[in-house]
């Protein structure tokens, strides 16, 4: 009973974790409500500062790629419980937030402000709004499983695992890829664009363009022909018929 308690404890933590790291992105990249975003320390030089953070994206992308491919699954599966995979692979990229938003380097250069107040609300309404829909994408294949519950509450109740879940409608019906293009465009919808906002939009923007082909081979392998099909007919990232 204790061991089954502790694997659950574990997964929530790892939920609770997962949350609050998306909650202090939304905050840090808004540069509102928390205690250093992208805009705030200490000075220094702009292309120092870029360089650094640059790392700090290419370090998160290498931690979050890694350790999210199928091959790399299969052999940590070896190490660890398969029911506290997932977990595990969140409470690492919580790690990985926190060492990026504790050594993000400001580059306040502004390159546009909007000052007018309907100007501001409409920008912030939409931010809040790609939020929304890279939340809402994950209650497309399962919420709780992309983060990690439901395999431990599987495991607790000795059913076995449901195969991977494969969604076309809704979001996905539109681009095969909606919670990567919110990343890329979710830095750019600010009022107070700086260097820095660009920065992160950058390297995010070239982290996906290199990880997804990774990302759409172990879909493959994962659905076969299902998955061929849909690429055929949905763009990976723009919302455009083909």
């Amino acid at each position: 009973m204790t061991q089954k308690a502790l694997m659950l404890a574990y997964a929530v933590g790892a939920y609770a974790a997962a949350l609050s790291s998306l909650v202090y992105i939304m905050g840090f990249l808004a540069d509102f409500g928390v205690w250093k975003s992208i805009c705030s320390g200490p000075s220094q030089s702009p292309w120092l500062a870029g360089l650094i953070d640059v790392c700090l994206i290419g370090l998160f992308g290498l931690q979050h790629s890694i350790t999210a491919r199928s091959s790399f699954k299969r052999w940590w599966t070896q190490v660890i419980p398969a029911s506290i995979e997932r977990a595990t692979y969140l409470y690492m990229t919580a790690a990985m937030t926190a060492l990026l938003v504790l050594f993000w380097q400001p580059v306040a250069i502004t390159v546009w402000e909007v000052r007018a107040s309907i100007g501001v609300v409409s920008i912030r309404i939409a931010y809040l709004a790609v939020w929304g829909v890279m939340t809402g994408a994950t209650f497309q294949f399962g919420h709780f499983s992309f983060f990690g519950l439901t395999q431990v509450w599987a495991t607790l109740r000795q059913v076995p695992p449901k195969p991977a879940k494969f969604t076309a409608r809704y979001l996905y019906a539109l681009a095969r890829h909606p919670i990567s293009l919110c990343w890329m465009v979710a830095a750019l919808v600010t009022p107070h664009l700086t260097v820095g906002h660009v920065i992160f939009a950058a390297s995010t923007f070239v982290y996906i363009m290199l990880a997804t082909p990774f990302e759409e081979a172990d879909l493959v392998e994962t659905l076969g022909d299902t998955y061929i099909e849909y690429r055929k007919r949905t763009r990976t990232f723009l919302p455009l018929p083909k």
